[in-house]
């Protein structure tokens, strides 16, 4: 069988988004600029963005309801031309809450009660077409993500990890007989050597051959289990519209370089370009195709 699918795994809920000017302080508020409807875990935004890019992906998913929000969740999909879970008509679709404010910060309120349990009894039968899986691995997912790890390691596929911001897991640390290709999550963007400090500090894990960090507008950080040096690649230079997603069109971009050539920096700065051009558009916009990936103007953030 030709592995030509990209796996990826995540959970897969409805999010409404309110934007504010700014995070009010505890017991106060604040107004509402605008709201909007979109969808996550990273991993179905990753799968979009690697169709963009003309991988073929496929979902690990928990299913979604038949209701108003799996609908948009379907049209969503859809119109990124990923396949999408059946719909269980007793189900109803997770929904989370995400508040994003002007300064680029965002906190978000999980709908998801019960998400570990119902991933862990996902069907992986897909990962046998895979050249490579994409694993979210947030707390909230409890030790879901160890079974997909397990599988792609027994069948040999390329993992790349996200964190989103969270530990590694318990099962990720100490001696291992099989490393992830990539293991990624975030820092904050207002400290500039916050990310450099804690790509090194996940690479000395061992959990993967590269740790990655993404910073915001200070781009992205990388250093490779043999070697402490730390590569950078800064953002672009954009007009921000909205940051969802930014970190997910950065991951896809990432594996699709990666699964192509194996140059750390020039992969990482391509990632950078995909994720920086999102952040220009709004969330109904297309996904950046690798010619305007290429295409993309030399001005980079400092």
């Amino acid at each position: 069988m030709t592995r030509s699918a990209i796996a990826c795994f995540s959970y897969l809920a409805a999010v409404h988004t309110l934007r504010v000017p700014r995070m009010p302080e505890l017991n106060y508020g604040i107004e509402i600029i605008s709201t909007g409807s979109f969808l996550a875990g990273d991993g179905p935004i990753v799968a979009g963005a690697l169709a963009a890019l003309g991988r073929e992906p496929v979902l690990l998913t928990n299913t979604i309801g038949d209701d108003p929000q799996g609908q948009l969740i379907t049209d969503r999909l859809g119109t990124w031309g990923v396949p999408t879970p059946l719909a269980a008509m007793a189900t109803a679709t997770m929904v989370n809450t995400v508040v994003c404010d002007e300064a680029g910060n965002r906190t978000w309120f999980s709908g998801l009660r019960g998400i570990d349990s119902i991933l862990n009894d996902i069907d992986l039968s897909p990962l046998h077409r895979a050249s490579a899986v994409y694993i979210d691995c947030y707390e909230v997912l409890g030790d879901a993500p160890r079974r997909v790890f397990d599988a792609a390691c027994d069948l040999g596929v390329d993992i790349y990890l996200n964190l989103g911001g969270g530990p590694l897991p318990g099962w990720l640390r100490g001696p291992a007989t099989t490393r992830a290709r990539v293991v990624q999550t975030n820092a904050s963007h207002t400290d500039p050597d916050a990310a450099g400090r804690l790509a090194v500090q996940l690479a000395q894990t061992a959990a993967a051959d590269v740790a990655v960090v993404t910073a915001g507008h200070l781009g992205a950080f990388a250093v490779h289990h043999a070697d402490d040096t730390v590569v950078h690649a800064p953002a672009l230079k954009v007009a921000v519209k909205q940051v969802q997603g930014a970190g997910s069109v950065f991951s896809a971009a990432l594996l699709d370089s990666l699964q192509s050539q194996p140059v750390l920096h020039d992969a990482l700065t391509r990632a950078c370009s995909a994720g920086s051009l999102w952040c220009s558009r709004t969330e109904d916009d297309p996904f950046p195709t690798s010619a305007e990936i290429t295409a993309t103007p030399t001005d980079r953030a400092s």
